[in-house]
């Protein structure tokens, strides 16, 4: 049996009749059968489990909030019509909305489903809070990326300050949206998922980074991470880029800092 591609109807708004089952984005629609094939879901931790550690994703929004604050007067320090420069901020501020783009996507396909099968029901607010606040930072996104692309067309004063602007709105609302969630989310997460469901979202959003910006963007979370938690998160990595990434991320941040902010150490 191949799996092949989801039904095309929407997976979690389809029950299975007389099994009490809900389809979920786990389940898929086999066309040689034809049928749905369901995988048993993982069991929840039993209530006495120790607690998870999801640091690793405070270490995640540290940088990204750090470089969203940043972003802004990095667009404003590049004169009119210095298409060169305009082209450096622009590459950077590419990456920035990417990783954004696929640590929100990890969270909408693999914690909030989760999440929403097994916290308390008074606690289903905070997420439906959680995924509007991410639908708000993907449209935040979208004009970003609409004014990134006429800056660089045409790097003057009035495109950069544009730019600027929805830099600006971009940041309040993501850190408006990390605070949530750190507050909120993240200790039900602790809770109520397990080790190998967490480490599945870390993951997910590694696996969307170009190994050729691996050493930047890691150096991006050394910057201000928790050495431990930095530790941890390249445990499951091969043995090569487990000991070779801690030493250079840190050199190849600094070069792009100063490339991007003006400093080493912005």
């Amino acid at each position: 049996m191949t799996e092949t591609t989801p039904h095309p109807a929407t997976t979690d708004a389809l029950d299975a009749p007389g099994t009490g089952h809900r389809h979920t984005t786990r389940c898929w629609w086999d066309h040689e059968r034809p049928g749905w094939v369901c995988p048993p879901a993982a069991p929840p931790p039993a209530p006495d489990a120790p607690l998870v550690d999801v640091r690793d994703m405070v270490v995640v929004h540290t940088a990204l909030l750090r470089e969203f604050r940043l972003a802004p007067a990095a667009v404003l320090r590049v004169a009119p019509d210095d298409r060169r420069r305009a082209r450096v901020v622009e590459r950077h501020l590419g990456l920035l909305c990417d990783l954004l783009h696929h640590h929100h996507a990890g969270e909408d396909a693999l914690l909030w489903p989760l999440l929403r099968e097994r916290v308390p029901a008074r606690a289903l607010t905070l997420l439906a809070e959680a995924e509007a606040q991410h639908a708000g930072l993907d449209e935040a996104l979208g004009r970003v990326g609409a004014t990134r692309r006429r800056w660089v067309d045409r790097p003057d004063a009035g495109h950069r300050d544009e730019l600027a602007g929805t830099l600006r709105e971009l940041h309040r609302q993501l850190a408006e949206h990390l605070d949530t969630e750190e507050r909120t989310l993240l200790p039900l997460a602790a809770a109520h998922l397990t080790e190998p469901e967490w480490r599945a979202v870390g993951e997910h959003g590694a696996g969307a980074v170009p190994k050729s910006a691996l050493p930047l963007v890691f150096g991006m979370f050394a910057y201000e991470g928790d050495p431990d938690v930095l530790a941890s998160m390249l445990a499951s990595a091969p043995a090569l880029p487990r000991a070779v990434v801690p030493r250079i991320a840190p050199r190849v941040y600094a070069r792009h800092a100063a490339r991007v902010h003006g400093t080493p150490r912005p």
